[in-house]
């Protein structure tokens, strides 16, 4: 009934047209609804969320992923567009079946307006229900009438921004105050100004999942290289992503600023305009020369906009790095390091680097000349066995820039953070065979909390041993960190919704777009809300134990989205970059 009257609405109004448009007009309104249904199967299955009319702004990227999207295409798929094939061919041959009947405009009115009658009134019933979960909200509305609600509510118009004229400091203690925390003085951190003065280089991984360090597969390290340099590092192995619909993006997004994602549209293409004083601008006043490399386009999820909203000095997209050497979406890993490498050699210290890897995209497909690994035939064909392929490759090309870093004189003299950007796989595109395989290869069966779980490393040469530290942590809380080896004092200059994980007790990790709103990760359990938060579904991240009492954590589930309102308001309240689309 949901969606039969909006459909009813339609093809009503269609028999409203002259005559001879009629044919052309339930053709046209087939293909429309059938594309727009295959479109949300396929958003689903690659984003795990009910897109919503905000997904349009992201159209543009879909070509530079279409490798992506095409593995994700079932031929059942097709099935869907098996009427309009049909059409088609009687059309063709001139032939149709099926005669138009004349139908009495009277009733057809009378018919358009019930439909109407009861659209509205399903709209207007439905505007004052909230649902956590947009899967659930979209089945119990309807997804036309979810796609509606959301046009009519328009989330990013509900948030006020915040008075510009707070300090950050101001804002800092409302953030400090919401978490219950106390703000630590500088000269009492554990580890501050460890690494002061040395070069930053940071490293993106593309799909890089916690699960992979030290994994072995028949008797092989997957990631020998960064199991090599966890013993010389700070190793946070209990790290989760936070980004939004735009992923890399998204992330990168969050580790210069320290603050939420946007979760209706990638925050590149929502707020990318605005100016940030994030940490290239931070590094910047404290002499630091910053650049960022990526091996693609640049206006790749709007990243003109983006790098000199955030204050980058340089950035370094794909004619650089040419059209050699191919691995997914463009120039390999190998290639990204070694100009970059080249680059860093002429460029005055202290600088921040900040590298994208890309070459681990999905679907995981690489040249048999990089694929390091000799797995079991049983991984042969599956998801799995190219995923594991990929970041092997990808720990590969890690370890040659490091050893490249360490040739020009470089790696002494810095400090070098990793993490990965979000998951490479997810339960939904797993058949039984691969997650059997995935069972095997944890010991437990694949989880949420396998599927979220980043690894975050950062390594001071001659300063870090090999220290695991087990504390709960998110995207949000790696600028912080960064922040305090460096010395640098935050609280009275950049607004941030992370903590410094050195110095951090308890933490609680919101998570706001493959999870439902509220939804967050703390010492104890993983919770995401249905309805609301006393319908929801949590889980032990220690045992994946299905956790029935947990209403002592609501406290939790208030904070974060009070924090997610308070990062988007403040976002709103900063101004607009002035020549955004010009890099320096």
């Amino acid at each position: 009934m949901l969606e039969g009257c909006y459909i009813f609405l339609i093809l009503g109004l269609i028999e409203l047209l002259p005559q001879r448009f009629k044919s052309a007009g339930y053709f046209i309104a087939d293909v429309i609804m059938t594309t727009l249904f295959a479109s949300i199967i396929l958003y689903v299955a690659y984003f795990n969320t009910v897109p919503t009319y905000f997904a349009l702004f992201q159209l543009g990227q879909v070509s530079a992923i279409s490798d992506s999207v095409i593995s994700l295409l079932n031929p059942l798929y097709l099935l869907m567009y098996l009427d309009i094939a049909i059409l088609l061919v009687f059309k063709w041959s001139k032939k149709l079946p099926f005669p138009t009947p004349k139908v009495d405009k009277r009733w057809v009115r009378t018919s358009v307006t019930v439909a109407v009658i009861m659209a509205f009134g399903i709209f207007v019933y439905y505007k004052g229900v909230d649902i956590a979960n947009p899967v659930l909200a979209a089945e119990n509305k309807g997804i036309l009438n979810y796609e509606l609600l959301n046009i009519y509510k328009n989330p990013s118009a509900t948030v006020k921004p915040l008075d510009p004229n707070l300090t950050p400091a101001e804002i800092n203690e409302k953030i400090a105050k919401i978490k219950g925390n106390t703000i630590i003085p500088d000269h009492k951190k554990a580890m501050f100004g460890a690494a002061k003065g040395r070069n930053v280089i940071i490293v993106q991984g593309e799909s890089f999942q916690n699960f992979l360090i030290g994994l072995k597969v028949n008797g092989q390290e997957v990631t020998p290289n960064l199991n090599r340099l966890i013993k010389h590092s700070l190793y946070f192995p209990h790290v989760f992503q936070q980004v939004g619909p735009g992923n890399t993006s998204d992330a990168e997004f969050i580790m210069n600023t320290s603050l939420f994602p946007q979760s209706y549209s990638a925050t590149s293409i929502a707020v990318g305009n605005r100016h940030f004083y994030a940490l290239p601008r931070l590094l910047s006043d404290e002499g630091y020369e910053t650049m960022t490399f990526h091996a693609d386009e640049l206006k790749f999820w709007n990243r003109d906009e983006l790098y000199p909203a955030l204050g980058f000095d340089h950035f370094y997209e794909q004619p650089l790095y040419g059209n050699k050497d191919i691995v997914g979406l463009g120039p390999s890993d190998d290639v990204l390091y070694s100009k970059g490498i080249d680059i860093l050699k002429k460029s005055k210290q202290p600088f921040y680097a900040m590298f994208i890897s890309m070459s681990s995209h999905h679907p995981y497909k690489i040249p048999e000349d990089k694929q390091g690994l000799d797995l079991p035939k049983r991984y042969e064909g599956t998801i799995v066995g190219d995923y594991l392929q990929a970041q092997h490759y990808t720990d590969a090309a890690l370890g040659r820039f490091i050893d490249k870093l360490k040739a020009a004189g470089l790696w002494k003299n810095s400090i070098f953070l990793f993490y990965g950007d979000h998951f490479g796989l997810d339960n939904d595109m797993l058949n039984r065979n691969e997650r059997a395989l995935m069972q095997e290869l944890l010991g437990h069966p694949y989880t949420d909390v396998d599927r979220y779980n980043i690894p975050f490393i950062v390594t001071i040469p001659g300063v870090t041993h090999g220290e695991e530290r087990n504390i709960i942590g998110g995207q949000l809380d790696f600028l912080p960190t960064l922040t305090n080896l460096l010395g640098i004092p935050i609280e009275n200059r950049l607004v941030h919704f992370g903590q410094d994980l050195l110095n951090t007790d308890s933490n609680t990790i919101g998570m706001r777009y493959y999870m439902p709103k509220g939804s967050f990760i703390n010492e104890h359990i993983i919770f995401q809300p249905n309805k609301n938060f006393d319908d929801g579904t949590a889980y032990n991240i220690w045992t994946g134990e299905p956790v029935k009492d947990y209403k002592n954590y609501r406290v939790d589930y208030e904070r974060v989205i009070e924090l997610e309102n308070l990062s988007d308001a403040y976002i709103l309240s900063l101004p607009h970059q002035i020549n955004a689309n010009k890099m320096p």
